[in-house]
């Protein structure tokens, strides 16, 4: 069973409110793309790692990559206008290069850039042994809508992270109907839910595999890093 990696980078970084893409963005000496693409590839766990861009930073990274002959291997495609349209696409790739449906998919936020290997081998570990996995952390204090109240239960609520992995053929499955029916998840999960009777098989994830969204939660990061004394 062959392990297959996609990578989504096509996001438009608005709430990032910065002048460079939120991917490109330097942190401690390289562009927060490359911790993801490098701790992938390190790994030693993927037969392919693709990653999907946008038509502004596609250019840039297609130069970030070629200039790091350590990442020829990675395939660079461009994504779609919302993180579903870019999965389909991904997944419409994997299946035309003839990806076996046994295979597993395992699809990232470029954006969580800084998951480490150990946690990566977990979950493929578990996906080998169920044929799905994805990382959950506790969430934190849950508030209804409605009433403002505390959520009764709250250690049943656990905030779903990436990579999210299942079995390329549960995925083509799934994505394809979507595609017919014109629906649009917010993830991998949500679609392979509503399409199959799957259960993602949860694994714990980890404060580190946190994803960047404004330019202030850098310093999260930084100082989870400082905390716990990783190594990134």
């Amino acid at each position: 069973m062959k392990v297959h990696a996609v990578l989504l980078a096509a996001g438009s970084s608005e709430r990032f409110k910065s002048k460079q893409s939120k991917i490109l963005f330097n942190f401690e000496g390289k562009p927060i793309i490359l911790y993801s693409l490098q701790t992938f590839l390190n790994s030693g766990l993927f037969e392919t790692i693709t990653l999907l861009v946008n038509d502004h930073n596609k250019e840039d990274l297609l130069e970030l990559i070629s200039n790091n002959e350590s990442l020829s291997s990675i395939k660079v495609i461009e994504g779609g206008k919302t993180r579903h349209d870019s999965e389909q696409i991904a997944l419409q790739y994997l299946e035309e290069e003839g990806v076996n449906s046994d295979d597993l998919v395992s699809i990232h936020d470029a954006a969580r850039s800084f998951i480490n290997k150990e946690l990566l081998s977990k979950l493929i570990d578990c996906a080998k042994q169920y044929n799905s996995s994805v990382p959950a952390i506790k969430s934190r204090t849950i508030v209804s809508r409605e009433s403002k109240l505390l959520a009764p239960n709250q250690y049943m609520y656990y905030s779903m992270q990436t990579p999210q992995t299942f079995l390329a053929k549960d995925l083509f499955f799934s994505y394809s109907k979507a595609n017919e029916e014109g629906w649009v998840g917010i993830d991998t999960v949500e679609c392979i839910s509503n399409y199959t009777d799957i259960k993602a098989k949860i694994v714990e994830g980890t404060d580190l595999n946190m994803k960047i969204t404004f330019i202030e939660d850098l310093e999260k990061i930084k100082k989870i890093i400082k905390d716990n004394d990783f190594k990134i």
